[in-house]
């Protein structure tokens, strides 16, 4: 009896183990391959979001076995802002889609500057997964913004930013679209890197103008009007500028970013990089890179801090105009170099050696984003929420993006 009644007490503890080893294992299985539990807990989610923001959340997910679905709110504008098959430098996968109907089961929902402002679908989403990054994209300086309504957007709404400033979630630098392509090939290197590519493109210099600036917004605020006032003022103290663009109704001979628009470019030996925004942090648009740097020219900065520029470009590549206590002082240094060669030729010595190092090649803007998403399925974290994203956007940047002070000094 007491044989029996042991036999059996061994045969129950061992069944009861092999149930708890078999539910352990199948929990830890769907972990590893993002199947989530479709409880909001506290385990879910950060510890500062507010019950406001919680309330309008869903516990639908996506099917985890499916590539991260980005959707981009705003359509179709450029390939640049509109990639299709995303794959990343390390390897990850993700897909995009503009279709509304894909809203709720995609990642991340990406709503550029021309969505965020104000009450409209995006804003104040119907519902909104529990475990979708919420994403502010925008390429253009906060200045134009800084008056608009924030009240939907402001509180515990953006997960990630993506713009242009390094210290965004996602880093979207104008270079990583302008300069990828470029350095993808070996013989493009070597048409750009070296002695010979530089001798080559010194021999270009032929425009009688010393400088080309191009400008299409004359106005709407401080950096669009202090900037057509500069570049008057460095004319006026004798350089010899070559004025391009619709400010002053003289467009380009050749399609921008063309070969020919940059073989235009690299005629003249430098280029006024004049942003529309004024010590905006990190502002650097395509008139540094694709304008001057890659058409083979020296851009003169008007625009993001030197400081940030440091960050941007490679040493010794450009001239900024905070170093010049005065345009006179500025004008005089460009036109030294205009009849110095081998003073000139220096700004070009960075390109004697290839560069290994730089924000084009790494993961960057859409990649990166992508990298993201990754990281987050596979470690099952929340992320981050904005708690005032008008304090990150608008109070963390320069005041004199807003209103310029001493542009001309």
């Amino acid at each position: 009896m007491n044989r029996t009644w042991q036999l059996k007490t061994v045969f129950v503890l061992l069944v009861f183990g092999m149930v708890v080893c078999c539910s352990y294992y199948l929990v830890t299985v769907m972990n590893q391959k993002g199947f989530r539990i479709a409880s909001i807990t506290a385990a879910n989610l950060e510890p500062t979001t507010t019950t406001k923001t919680i309330a309008r959340f869903s516990t639908t997910h996506a099917t985890p076995l499916e590539l991260p679905m980005i959707y981009l709110t705003y359509g179709y504008i450029e390939p640049q802002f509109n990639p299709t098959n995303i794959e990343t430098l390390i390897g990850h996968k993700c897909k995009t889609t503009l279709d509304y109907a894909n809203i709720n089961k995609s990642d991340a929902v990406v709503i550029r500057f021309s969505q965020a402002f104000g009450p409209n679908q995006f804003t104040k989403p119907a519902i909104r997964r529990q475990d979708q990054m919420y994403v502010y994209m925008s390429l253009e300086p906060p200045w134009p913004f800084y008056k608009r309504d924030f009240s939907y957007v402001d509180k515990d709404f953006f997960n990630w930013t993506m713009t242009y400033r390094r210290d965004a979630d996602v880093f979207f630098p104008y270079s990583s679209y302008i300069l990828d392509d470029f350095w993808t090939s070996e013989k493009q290197r070597e048409m750009f890197f070296g002695q010979k590519a530089v001798e080559q493109t010194l021999t270009r210099k032929t425009s009688q103008f010393t400088a080309l600036v191009a400008i299409g917004h004359c106005r709407g605020g401080d950096g669009p009007v202090q900037r057509l006032i500069y570049v008057e003022v460095l004319e006026k103290m004798g350089l010899r500028i070559e004025k391009r663009g619709g400010c002053y109704k003289n467009v380009f001979p050749h399609p921008w970013d063309s070969n020919t628009f940059r073989s235009y470019c690299g005629t003249f030996k430098f280029f006024l990089s004049f942003e529309n925004g004024y010590h905006c942090r990190d502002y650097m648009t395509e008139k540094a890179l694709n304008n001057a740097i890659k058409s083979g020219t020296v851009p003169v900065i008007w625009g993001a801090p030197k400081e940030d520029i440091k960050n941007l470009l490679p040493a010794g590549s450009y001239i900024h105009t905070d170093d010049y206590e005065s345009p006179k002082e500025l004008v005089d240094y460009l036109n030294y170099l205009d009849s110095n060669a081998t003073a000139y030729s220096e700004y070009f010595n960075w390109r004697l050696k290839e560069i290994k190092e730089a924000p084009w090649r790494r993961d960057t803007s859409f990649n990166m984003l992508c990298n993201k998403l990754w990281e987050k399925r596979k470690f099952g974290n929340v992320s981050k929420i904005y708690h005032s994203f008008k304090n990150w956007y608008i109070n963390q940047d320069n005041s004199q993006c807003f209103k310029i002070t001493d542009a001309n000094r």
